[in-house]
């Protein structure tokens, strides 16, 4: 079995807007091991959300080709985690954590021990007739990450997910997700505008430069796991978060001096 679940090669992303052609990503060539927790930087705009799309089979690459090499057929290939939760308001959470496993008709005794099972991990357990409405944001996206990792996904494609949160909050849910990430090893692609919150979470830092997207540096992030927010206070996380910072600042000066001449 290769190491190797996601490779990119010249992928690039062309669409219509307003009669005009706008080359939003490329070319990008990247590769992902599996187990991997790759975190995804930019500025806005840069195609981040648009490779995410392609990697989930949402969105077709106006040029070069992705391979996706599946270690499990019988598991599903993506699950995607946005920052706007994508939870049913119709549904209870336990309907929503289930329904992964709805679909794939597993018997519904199963699907509810399972989808109980992650909202106990997630830290959602006793909330099962709830609806989202009743819940806070940061229940909110713990339904959201347990509907994810029910289906037991290959490869989880998380766009923003704690962005729409507080601090404190987005603070209490990287460490969730870094326990549950420790225990399962999915591989996972994690979009965010947030340097310090991909240096904590990932084993590497993808930093893309400004439309058309294309990768600036691909860093691999040295601190032991399992990691802690003790890491933010090393004087090497200063160092790394220092330099991400200047690529993307280039990036946006560059972009607003070409906005300026034009």
């Amino acid at each position: 079995m290769s190491d190797v679940v996601i490779s990119a090669t010249g992928v690039e992303r062309t669409f219509v807007a307003r009669g005009h052609a706008v080359h939003a990503l490329g070319p990008v060539d990247l590769i992902v091991e599996r187990g991997q927790f790759v975190a995804i930087v930019g500025p806005s705009g840069c195609g981040k959300s648009t490779l995410l799309r392609i990697v989930a089979g949402l969105a077709a690459p106006s040029a070069g080709e992705i391979v996706i090499d599946r270690a499990d057929g019988d598991s599903p290939l993506c699950s995607m985690v946005f920052q706007d939760y994508g939870i049913f308001p119709w549904k209870t959470v336990l309907a929503n954590v289930r329904l992964p496993l709805d679909i794939a008709g597993v018997a519904r005794p199963r699907a509810n021990e399972v989808a109980r099972d992650w909202l106990e991990r997630a830290g959602v357990a006793g909330f099962e007739s709830a609806y989202p409405a009743t819940l806070s944001g940061g229940m909110r996206q713990r339904v959201a990450l347990a509907r994810a990792f029910v289906a037991n996904p290959e490869i989880l494609l998380m766009d923003e997910p704690f962005a729409a949160l507080d601090a404190q909050l987005r603070l209490v849910l990287q460490q969730e997700l870094l326990r549950v990430w420790e225990a399962h090893r999915r591989t996972i692609l994690f979009v965010t505008h947030a340097i310090d919150e991909a240096l904590l979470l990932a084993d590497r830092v993808v930093v893309m430069s400004s439309r058309p997207g294309r990768i600036l540096d691909d860093i691999e992030v040295p601190f032991a796991r399992p990691r802690t927010r003790a890491a933010r206070a090393t004087a090497e996380f200063g160092a790394l978060e220092d330099h991400i910072w200047r690529l993307l600042k280039g990036e946006v000066e560059e972009r607003e001096h070409a906005h300026d001449v034009a």
